[in-house]
């Protein structure tokens, strides 16, 4: 008696989105249980048993990091019967005989039939079982003839009779054979080793210069290992020993996941979608990552997953922001994939991490046309008092990206109330009035002085230097300076500048650091400062210079250029 049993539920038209999420699901011990959630326990529980997620291991790491196409090809190289999947149909399978890695026998001898060069090339689904399943030859034996049984598999297409090493139907046990059959097949199918037609599986031939695909074919072609077991051990111990065997054959060693769950966050009471705005170097991301800073203390924010940046720039769009379809290759073929923008990947890990904080930072949004950059997620900013988008919206190619990913919020789009967006704004950016007033209103706007900011009780951002024989200390002279433009030049605070203008601290040595007020500061003084204001009444710089290079080529030998106005004002601070 021949005994098996494999699964209705493998969900191959959904395979890679499934393996992802519940490959996330066992390395963060979050698998519901069959109480809380009975159909989503069992199809973890079937894909993790078959795909080694269960284990924890390489299989269940790479599938997590998205590579799932080497795990399934690893399940495709190794999966075998006897396999620990029940204790009865591991001790049927033992009792049997059974020694059949059917998914690689497969492949195997379409290869082999493919070489012998005898036409047309294909293997029917009835032969699959008669001659792979129920064929002592084959199912009993590791030392395989396969030549042999390719021209069995001929005489019997012309003779309609089957060999004698072909065991009766009556000695035959497989409860949903023809439905199991086609679910292994469809595995092997969604490799692009195979290609099944109504009845006939044809192997597919390898492109010429396709040599990736060359190379994984190869790897099941030529592995010809079993799993070895001490029959005698507990179910579990099988399982522990069955689930080694296939992690040990995925050919990447220390893959890495980590699990963000371990991340301290400190939950925040309130929805936060505010805009920072201010004079350049007023420390508007300083005060932003200051808030982040509150919610993970112990990540530092460069590092943080939960953390999403990106800057707006002239010609920043939509499909920077959102995503696009691109073209991609994968398995040998070219598509067109959605490729999610910062936005679409922020909204995912908020969804995906509902616990946690997620901070999505918008830099210079007065940079670009903010309006058309949302879009259509213009429409999810308002909140109501739980923080969530009061309104929802449709869009397909989010919630398919959200699929892929595991990622299950029906078909509608909305902010979640962990999902902050905090802008920047530069308020002596030319063009910062192309932020509306109906996006104004959806966000609060914090205004940023240019006060100097301490830090345990000292000035931050400190740095003296000397211009003929007089001492200049950089925060004292900023302060200055912005009183100088506000009240003696009669320009607006968005001329002023921030104690971060110069952020002397990325700089190692004095020389380098008087080099960048040279660089940085002298022409924006002398060009966007000086040169708004129509009278000549007051200077910043001493009135006997009449060009740049002249101002530029002094004070890089450290002769004092400023104005009498603005040496009374410093003495003053």
């Amino acid at each position: 008696m021949f005994h098996y049993l494999y699964t209705n539920d493998m969900r191959v038209s959904h395979l890679e989105e499934k393996a992802i999420e519940f490959s996330k699901m066992f390395l963060t011990d979050s698998v519901p249980s069959a109480s809380e959630d009975k159909s989503t326990n069992n199809n973890a529980n079937t894909i993790g048993f078959y795909l080694n997620l269960i284990n924890k291991g390489n299989s269940a790491k790479l599938a997590a990091k998205g590579d799932v196409r080497s795990v399934v090809l690893n399940f495709i190289k190794t999966f075998q019967f006897p396999n620990p999947r029940t204790k009865d149909s591991f001790d049927n399978a033992v009792n049997d005989g059974i020694k059949l890695a059917p998914m690689r026998e497969i492949i195997k001898i379409l290869f082999i039939y493919y070489q012998m060069g005898s036409g047309e090339v294909y293997l029917t689904k009835d032969e699959i079982v008669n001659f792979i399943f129920y064929n002592k030859n084959i199912a009993l034996q590791i030392d395989v003839d396969r030549i042999q049984l390719i021209k069995q598999i001929e005489e019997y297409r012309a003779t309609k009779k089957l060999p004698s090493n072909i065991i009766p139907i009556e000695e035959r046990s497989w409860n949903h054979q023809d439905r199991q059959i086609n679910e292994l097949l469809n595995v092997i199918e969604w490799s692009k080793f195979i290609e099944v037609k109504s009845d006939k599986v044809f192997f597919i031939l390898p492109i010429k210069d396709d040599s990736k695909y060359k190379a994984e074919l190869l790897d099941i072609i030529m592995f010809d290992e079993f799993w070895d077991f001490n029959d005698q051990n507990s179910i579990s111990d099988l399982k522990s020993s069955y689930f080694e065997y296939c992690d040990e054959q995925i050919s990447v060693e220390n893959v890495e996941f980590k699990n963000y769950n371990d991340i301290q966050c400190n939950k925040l009471n309130r929805n936060i979608q505010n805009i920072y705005f201010g004079a350049p170097g007023t420390g508007k991301s300083y005060k932003v990552d200051k808030l982040i800073k509150i919610c993970y203390p112990n990540t530092d924010n460069k590092d943080n997953p939960f953390v999403f940046k990106t800057t707006v720039y002239s010609d920043y769009s939509y499909y920077n922001f959102i995503g696009n379809i691109m073209p991609t290759s994968k398995n040998g073929e070219i598509r067109y994939d959605f490729k999610a923008g910062i936005f679409t990947q922020a909204l995912a890990m908020a969804f995906e991490y509902s616990e946690k904080e997620i901070f999505l930072i918008v830099e210079e949004m007065s940079r670009g046309n903010i309006a058309s950059i949302f879009g259509d997620i213009f429409q999810l900013l308002d909140r109501d008092e739980n923080g969530v988008s009061e309104y929802s919206i449709n869009n397909d190619l989010i919630i398919q990206y959200f699929a892929e990913k595991g990622i299950n919020i029906d078909k509608k789009i909305f902010l979640p109330r962990n999902f902050h967006i905090i802008g920047t704004v530069n308020t002596s950016d030319q063009n910062v009035n192309v932020i509306d007033t109906a996006f104004k209103r959806r966000f609060e706007f914090v205004y940023v002085d240019v006060s100097p900011v301490s830090k345990d009780g000292t000035i931050m951002n400190e740095y003296v230097f000397t211009l003929t024989n007089k001492e200049f200390e950089w925060n004292k002279l900023y302060m200055s300076l912005n009183e100088l433009i506000t009240t003696k030049l009669e320009l607006s605070e968005d001329k002023q500048i921030g104690q971060f203008f110069i952020k002397f601290n990325n700089y190692s040595s004095d020389e380098q650091k008087f080099a960048a007020i040279q660089n940085k500061l002298l022409h924006y003084l002398w060009d966007d400062v000086q040169g708004a204001v129509i009278s000549d009444e007051y200077k910043i710089f001493n009135k006997e210079y009449k060009t740049f290079s002249s101002l530029y080529k002094d004070f890089g030998e450290k002769l004092n250029v400023f104005s009498e106005e603005l040496i009374d004002l410093y003495d003053k601070q």
